[in-house]
């Protein structure tokens, strides 16, 4: 068993996309049942913004565990395969709900967007009411398939983005001097 300090950049990454897996499946049902119960739209929210404090995290923890010696193009990829095991999750998770949970999850999201643009009154909302009651008039839904690689193509994309700018926060930080054991020097 080796220490967990000498992980490679791939195993810290998968690792740490366990947790961020589990904070998109957390968000992904919050905003499913927003759509019955708008209030949980503020746990949505705060995933949301605890993503990338978690994300910092997890890279600086290895920034230090390295003594500061990690580069930024390792930190960038430990991050890159943190989202990357995220966003594998969240499309298991959420092609699961979509297809056993609630099979007309895609259909009941168009229909809450006809509603909601219908309300508002702008010819601009109205437009996009009447694009979306044409989608289901000629029953061009997307697939299941296809809004769960949505999801995880997006994920991925915006998690790169986001790892480079915390890899530069992460390694722009001093990392504090190990503490000597002044007893016992030969050990």
């Amino acid at each position: 068993m080796t220490p967990p300090d000498s992980k490679s950049i791939y195993a810290r990454g998968a690792d740490c996309g366990l947790w961020l897996g589990l904070c998109f499946i957390a968000m992904f049902v919050l905003a499913a049942a927003s759509m019955r119960m708008p209030l949980l739209n503020i746990g949505v929210i705060g995933i949301a913004v605890y993503v990338p404090v978690l994300s910092y995290r997890f890279l600086r923890r290895t920034h230090v565990d390295a003594h500061g010696l990690t580069t930024f193009s390792a930190l960038w990829m430990q991050g890159i395969v943190m989202f990357a095991c995220g966003a594998l999750l969240l499309g298991a998770a959420a092609y699961l709900y979509m297809k056993v949970v609630e099979p007309n999850f895609i259909s009941n999201v168009v229909k809450f967007g006809i509603e909601y643009y219908s309300s508002a009154g702008t010819p601009e909302a109205d437009a996009v009411a009447d694009e979306f009651r044409k989608i289901v008039e000629h029953n061009r839904l997307p697939r299941t398939g296809d809004v769960v690689l949505m999801y995880i193509w997006a994920t991925v994309f915006s998690g790169s983005i986001l790892s480079m700018l915390l890899a530069v926060i992460a390694r722009a930080r001093r990392v504090p001097l190990p503490k000597q054991d002044t007893n016992n020097i030969f050990r």
